[in-house]
């Protein structure tokens, strides 16, 4: 049996947890989120106790798809992992973890849901298919809309397989509308920029792309990444043919945007965000762009290529430890103008997610609960800017 820790396949599932009361109530056992995919291949358990506990797994009788990182220990512990296999099928399965606390015991239940469908295809772009749906945190709510799909990139974390980015890509304007992707010290890796533009975006038919490799050939205009080159420097092999810093480059993460936008305040940004990130457990990010109803240029290639009107980011930190809530929100837009390259972003140019899904009529970080997306959505904490 292989296991991996993070995502490498299709489909989604939901994680239930429950709770039978021990008689000594010496310790708690339960999983730290509720909802995984069916390609996450770990999550994590959180034992509470004040003494000594041992963890044991029940199957209910089906053959086993799942395996403790460690199965004893002392004290409180919140990074338990227990690495599952993807499950490709349609049917649900679930698992038991118990544990015994020296005669009291606890236990939470997993149920790993099968795979759901994929965005309908549009049948005036061949070729423009979906990846099955996931329900990573980052994602905005998706539906079906012409001409567009969303994919998924991965890369190599030494040993490991996890999510580089997500994009909802609109072929008739040829961009991405938004990219979302998570982001931690873990995630950026350390390295320097290549700037190799000679890629295409394995996933997304090479005529729906636009042509990158030597700008765009018009105007004041940069091409502007959505995940910043900066955000990811993990390589998957030596000689950087599959480099997760190198997918950054693809024409699909590009964006026809104003010079003085891209290399002074919104470049500032990034920069703050990077810094966020290492501030908490994951910083999830959603960066989008709002195409324009008319304004195209034409790049080297001769293809029509939207000019967005704005450009957007929605910022949703998690930290499991803070006293100020586990999940805080924030949001910026700018139009895709000119600025003055000394312009730094400040609290002012900030606002909540609640405004930024009302002015552009998306739902972001749908699967926060109720209760976690009042905390989050609906005003900007004081965290951000101290």
């Amino acid at each position: 049996m292989q296991f991996r820790l993070l995502t490498f396949a299709a489909v989604s599932f939901m994680l239930l947890y429950s709770c039978s009361s021990g008689s000594g109530g010496r310790g708690t056992v339960s999983f730290r989120t509720d909802v995984i995919e069916s390609g996450d291949n770990s999550v994590f358990i959180q034992v509470a106790a004040d003494g000594d506990w041992t963890l044991g797994l029940d199957f209910g009788g089906e053959a086993e798809w799942a395996q403790l990182q460690r199965v004893s220990g002392t004290g409180s512990s919140n990074s338990i992992i227990l690495f599952c296999e993807t499950n490709w099928s349609r049917a649900s399965r679930s698992l038991t973890v118990t544990a015994d606390f020296g005669g009291n015991t606890d236990s939470a239940v997993l149920t790993q849901l099968g795979a759901e469908e994929t965005l309908e295809p549009d049948p005036e772009y061949p070729g423009l298919e979906s990846d099955p749906l996931r329900t990573w945190m980052e994602l905005p709510e998706m539906r079906s809309e012409d001409g567009c799909a969303w994919v998924y990139h991965d890369m190599r974390i030494g040993d490991r397989t996890v999510r580089n980015y997500s994009i909802f890509y609109d072929a008739a304007n040829m961009l991405s509308r938004w990219v979302a992707y998570p982001l931690n010290a873990g995630l950026i890796g350390s390295g320097s920029r290549h700037d190799q533009f000679e890629a295409i975006d394995p996933k997304i038919p090479a005529e729906y792309q636009p042509y990158t490799a030597e700008g765009w050939g018009v105007g004041s205009y940069d091409r502007g990444h959505q995940l910043p080159a900066a955000d990811r420097y993990h390589t998957y092999d030596a000689d950087r043919t599959l480099d997760a810093h190198r997918a950054t480059f693809y024409p699909t993460n590009m964006t026809v945007q104003s010079r003085s936008l891209n290399q002074g305040i919104w470049q500032n940004l990034e920069e703050k965000v990077r810094a966020w990130s290492g501030q908490c457990d994951t910083l999830y990010v959603v960066t989008g762009c709002v195409p324009s109803e008319s304004d195209f240029i034409t790049d080297r290639a001769g293809n029509r290529v939207n000019r967005p009107e704005g450009y957007y980011k929605a910022l949703l930190r998690y930290s499991r430890s803070s006293s100020m809530g586990q999940y805080l929100g924030i949001a910026f837009y700018f139009a895709n103008e000119t600025y003055s390259r000394d312009a730094k972003v400040d609290a002012s140019m900030s606002m909540t997610i609640d405004a930024l899904e009302e002015k552009l009529g998306m739902n972001f970080f749908p699967r926060l609960t109720d209760e976690q997306e009042t905390a989050a959505e609906a005003s900007v904490s004081d965290w951000w800017w101290n």
